[in-house]
């Protein structure tokens, strides 16, 4: 993570638990559930929430998990403003069995 006056950079978040354990090994929706989850850890840490981030970036490792990670952002989003977001799909990630890594550009209040 950077920060550059009132922004915060958040580098890409994947599916691990605090302990540096993989969440979710075979589920797109759960590793992008737990990707939000390390977000709003780290947010939460600036005394900030889910609803200042004002960019992602959504890395998947096939077109397929689309829907999926859709509908863990909506869990996270259920209603607007939503975070801008760019979806790209990759061939790999940092390690085979990740298949959503996602990052995001935060205001600070």
């Amino acid at each position: 993570m950077a920060r550059a006056g009132n922004t915060l950079y958040i580098s890409g978040q994947l599916a691990m638990d605090p302990s540096g354990a993989a969440v979710g090994i075979g589920d797109a929706r759960a590793q992008a559930r737990r990707c939000y989850e390390n977000l709003a850890a780290i947010l939460a840490h600036h005394g900030i929430s889910l609803r200042n981030l004002v960019k992602t970036t959504t890395y998947i490792t096939h077109w397929g998990y689309r829907p999926l990670v859709a509908a863990a952002r909506d869990e996270f989003f259920p209603a607007p403003p939503y975070p801008a977001n760019t979806l790209v799909v990759v061939q790999g990630l940092a390690e085979p069995h990740f298949l959503v890594e996602i990052e995001g550009i935060a205001v600070l209040d």
